[in-house]
């Protein structure tokens, strides 16, 4: 079995269900490519975490983020809803509670998983802008849904929270930026 077409060698592909062809440095595809990667980081995420909450947060937001890649590549059935932001903004509230006020910055590190986190969170960021970028008109002539970019702005603020929290869960100590 082959698991390649070649059809791609001259720099061009197709955005879902579309059939047309479409440069690979497309806007869109750049879009794609950084949800790609911030969702296989995320796998890292996964197999590093011995916290079975943080694990299964984090396999839900890579589910979530197979539905944003299909809207963003121009699924018609596959969308966005207001339920997965509102479930991120459960979440983040219910460990931000456990961690108490953060008022200053926060250099990376502390636990391996805290690290990964952190990384995970600048990029969520990328992808962020990314989609920002498009200016929500997409090739495939389709809409991004109103709560894509509200879902990535609050995955950060989820991450970087996930990120205290496994600190905390590890016992490690966190540092802060002294500008000096």
């Amino acid at each position: 079995m082959k698991f390649y077409s070649g059809k791609g060698d001259g720099g061009t592909t197709t955005l879902f269900g579309s059939g047309k062809r479409i440069k690979k440095n497309n806007k869109i595809f750049h879009a794609l490519g950084n949800l790609d990667e911030l969702n296989s980081y995320l796998g890292i995420c996964v197999s590093l975490s011995q916290d079975k909450k943080i694990k299964n947060i984090v396999k839900n937001i890579q589910e979530t983020l197979f539905i944003l890649q299909a809207e963003l590549g121009g699924s018609k059935n596959l969308k966005l809803e207001e339920k997965k932001l509102k479930e991120l903004e459960k979440t983040a509230d219910k460990f931000g509670g456990e961690l108490g006020v953060i008022t200053k910055f926060t250099i990376s590190g502390g636990s391996v998983l805290s690290a990964h986190l952190d990384y995970a969170r600048a990029l969520a960021r990328r992808a962020e802008r990314q989609i920002c970028d498009l200016e929500a008109r997409l090739p495939s002539g389709s809409r991004a849904s109103k709560f894509s970019l509200s879902y990535m702005n609050r995955l950060s603020s989820l991450l970087f929270v996930l990120a205290r929290y496994a600190n905390k869960k590890a016992g490690a100590k966190e540092n802060n930026p002294k500008y000096k």
